[in-house]
């Protein structure tokens, strides 16, 4: 009888184990026509080299991630680091709104349901940022700043307001309108991005698109099915911007580890592009050493000033989160990433484009470190349907 209790306890146990280890990760399929996309269509590709700084491997991590630059984003013995953006300030500083919670709480890395908000300032974009206050409790920030100068730290359930980075800041509650329409998976895990008129376009964990008139003023639900791509993936992490072209945005299947990159004209109407938006393994050294973190999430982007996406930021996590205990080796941090920005094109057709438009001229900016007449590999260029161009097709004239 003990032996039989015994072995029906290790099939427990091995159940347990496995369920845990499922509930962090599984394999999806690529699809096959993926392996045919021209080189640079996907968003993935768009991942620079980290910049070089202090690389050190007298720090926590996994083997993956050591050594590895210990400067780049935040991270420190003493807190577990997870999500958050960054916003320039007239004061020539980046400023990074991250949540955080004790490396040695008892929880671990389940800590998290009670994460503190801080404001980290750091004299680049890359790092290291240093916390300089405390925001409040909240988990999953966004920050971002109203038409009327006003800066908005989103939370889960509610927001903090104030008319500086640097605070006071008072906490506050969205109200929401979802018009008679089903609510797509809650309200959490809200993404923002001002549109031209001042108003705000959020998208919530589910993929359902919403308008705010001010950013804060009650947000209207204009949707009622998911924008996600219609594939297997249990998705989160959206991460909506718009720039001087379009809207982008990606979301992450957390459980596949597999992220897909959508546009939209309006915000409404999106298109999904073929190919990853990213995976693990995108943390590389200019000399081609990758950083091997376990998971990336929370993505957020820092924008230029023409809207584009220049550097992403991670929550990032050595290890399976309930593997990450206290007082451990393993633990979590916000890194940064360079983007490519992409090229500055505008059309000189002045009546527009329309199936009988010949010819149709388009122009090619030129900005510091790049001259379109000498950088540009013109035989390459290609024009037509996204579908038919990223796998090498359209025309060039």
């Amino acid at each position: 009888m003990i032996k039989l209790l015994y072995k029906y306890f290790l099939i427990v146990l091995l159940i347990w184990i496995t369920g845990s280890a499922n509930s962090q990760i599984t394999e999806r399929q690529r699809p096959a026509e993926w392996d045919n996309l021209v080189p640079g269509v996907r968003f993935i590709d768009r991942f620079l080299p980290m910049p070089a700084s202090t690389l050190s491997s007298d720090t926590w991590g996994a083997t993956g991630v050591i050594p590895r630059y210990v400067d780049n984003g935040i991270e420190d013995r003493k807190r577990s680091y997870w999500g958050g953006n960054i916003l320039t300030g007239e004061d020539g500083l980046y400023h990074l709104f991250v949540c955080g919670w004790p490396e040695d709480a008892p929880e671990g890395h389940f800590m998290w349901p009670r994460s503190t908000v801080y404001h980290a300032v750091c004299n680049n974009s890359i790092g290291p940022y240093l916390v300089k206050d405390t925001i409040g409790p909240g988990h999953n920030p966004e920050a971002f700043q109203t038409a009327d100068g006003r800066y908005v730290i989103y939370v889960i359930d509610g927001y903090y307001l104030s008319t500086s980075l640097n605070g006071p800041w008072e906490y506050n509650y969205f109200q929401f309108d979802n018009r008679d329409c089903p609510i797509i998976e809650g309200l959490s895990n809200l993404t923002f991005s001002r549109r031209e008129d001042g108003s705000f376009l959020m998208v919530c964990r589910g993929g359902g698109v919403w308008i705010s008139r001010t950013g804060l003023s009650t947000y209207n639900q204009i949707t009622d099915a998911c924008i996600y791509p219609p594939v297997e993936g249990e998705f989160e992490d959206p991460v909506v911007w718009h720039d001087h072209i379009q809207y982008h945005l990606i979301v992450n299947d957390w459980l596949g580890r597999i992220a897909f990159y959508l546009r939209s004209p309006d915000g409404i109407h999106w298109v999904t592009d073929p190919g990853e938006a990213y995976l693990p393994g995108i943390s590389y050294h200019a000399d081609g050493y990758v950083e091997e973190w376990f998971k990336y999430e929370r993505i957020k982007v820092l924008q230029d000033k023409y809207g584009r996406a220049i550097q992403a930021n991670f929550a990032v996590i050595d290890t399976l989160k309930h593997e990450d205990k206290a007082k451990d080796n393993h633990s979590s941090k916000n890194i940064s990433i360079p983007l490519n920005p992409g090229l500055l094109l505008t059309w000189e057709s002045p009546d527009g484009i329309l199936s009988d438009t010949q010819p149709v001229y388009l122009r090619v900016k030129g900005e510091p470190g790049f001259n379109p007449a000498t950088d540009m590999d013109i035989p390459s260029l290609r024009f037509g349907a996204s579908e038919v161009v990223n796998y090498g097709g359209g025309v060039l004239r």
